[in-house]
């Protein structure tokens, strides 16, 4: 029965009790909030349980956590299904482990730089970020617009107007783990506009 945004699940089955069938991959799909809600909410124990068993940082085990929802999140999204709906938390394991295998990977590789190495320069203090403060506002702005309105309005108030969060989470119904994979998913957004934008500079700039 559709929730009262338009979800196709979850408004009136408690986060222990979800049945994962082919109405519930729809929902995921669809993108729709209660659906994705249910989801972190049910899967973050599991999840941070697999997680912190191999990632000793809390800060790795938080990045997983989030990229394994979003990684499930763009699956179906993209179109594609599982033949077995009741497979979903097996489907979730081995999501999240080869999230954790990239992580170690990736921090192994940065753990074995020489402790003398020069430090990078932060390049956001540097002349040109200052200058390109105007054209990062309007990228901001276009990330916003791509947004659905209750994902644009969260982020607005979380990073720009950085309002409390526990209150948004109240006023919302979702809780801190869900804000933090919207927050994610912006921030995803948000560079992947940022490499597309330096992309056709860089094309306009060679031809």
């Amino acid at each position: 029965m559709p929730s009262a945004e338009g979800g196709l699940v979850c408004s009136v089955q408690p986060v222990s009790e979800l049945l994962f069938d082919e109405n519930y991959l729809r929902a995921l799909a669809a993108r729709d909030p209660n659906a994705e809600n249910s989801f972190v909410e049910y899967f973050t124990g599991p999840v941070r349980s697999k997680l912190r068993a191999r990632l000793r940082s809390p800060d790795l085990v938080r990045d997983a956590s989030q990229e394994t929802f979003l990684r499930v999140f763009r699956y179906f999204q993209s179109g594609k299904t599982l033949d077995n709906p009741a497979s979903l938390p097996g489907f979730v394991h081995t999501v999240c482990h080869n999230v954790s295998l990239e992580l170690l990977r990736s921090f192994t590789r940065h753990s074995q730089m020489p402790e003398n190495a020069p430090e990078t320069e932060d390049p956001s203090w540097g002349p040109e970020a200052m200058a390109a403060s105007s054209e990062r506002s309007s990228l901001v702005a276009r990330v916003l617009e791509e947004m659905p309105e209750k994902e644009r309005r969260l982020i607005q108030r979380v990073c720009l107007d950085e309002e409390d969060k526990d209150a948004i989470c109240r006023e919302f119904h979702v809780d801190r783990e869900y804000l933090r994979v919207l927050v994610h998913r912006a921030r995803i957004r948000f560079r992947n506009v940022m490499e597309q934008s330096n992309k056709t500079k860089g094309g306009s700039a060679s031809g």
